[in-house]
């Protein structure tokens, strides 16, 4: 072999690792580590104001996060199986490849969890986009080799950022806002709130 290839072949590996350092290998999409490492650029790309006050005055870009958690996921994969379960979490990841922006960035946090960064959007769009996310999961049905039918459906936080430092931030309130979902009955949207 010549050292050409061998520096090719190398080349092609080095992509392939990087993109699973990134990238959740199930889905395809971004995983943490990658989600993270986007949205904050993002984030701490836009001239962001101390306040939401103060970046409304100043016509400065908003910025919000949705945090997405399948229900019942525990239940799809003790009674479905867990390679259900998978096409469960990959019809999610398409769901959301197709539904948002091309400038959105979105991927799977852990488990059964998504999330999404949205440039340019206050809690009010931001909320418009989880409902839209949330019917087009309610309407996603998975049917099973024994001939069983699995509705899917999620609960969803939104946060706007405020006063918050990072994206991070953002994330925490967001999953509490999404945890006050599940606690109302699942399959529904809530807006963060102090």
């Amino acid at each position: 072999m010549k050292i050409e290839d061998k520096i090719e072949a190398l080349e092609e590996e080095l992509k392939r690792l990087t993109k699973l350092v990134y990238h959740d290998e199930l889905t395809g999409i971004l995983n943490r580590r990658g989600f993270s490492k986007e949205a904050e650029e993002q984030f701490k790309s836009i001239s962001l104001g101390d306040t939401l006050v103060e970046r409304r005055t100043h016509n400065q870009i908003p910025y919000a996060v949705i945090f997405i958690d399948l229900d019942d996921f525990k239940k799809i994969n003790d009674t479905h199986g867990h390679a259900i379960g998978d096409i469960a979490l990959k019809t999610v990841s398409s769901v959301l490849a197709e539904q948002l922006r091309g400038g959105d960035v979105f991927g799977r946090w852990g488990g059964e969890e998504f999330v999404v960064g949205l440039l340019g959007a206050s809690a009010e769009l931001a909320r418009h986009v989880a409902e839209k996310l949330r019917v087009a999961i309610e309407r996603c049905v998975i049917k099973t080799e024994e001939g069983h039918s699995i509705n899917l459906s999620a609960s969803f936080g939104v946060k706007e950022h405020d006063n918050e430092k990072s994206v991070s931030e953002m994330l925490d309130s967001a999953d509490d806002a999404m945890y006050e979902a599940k606690k109302n009955g699942k399959n529904r949207v809530v807006v963060y709130k102090k």
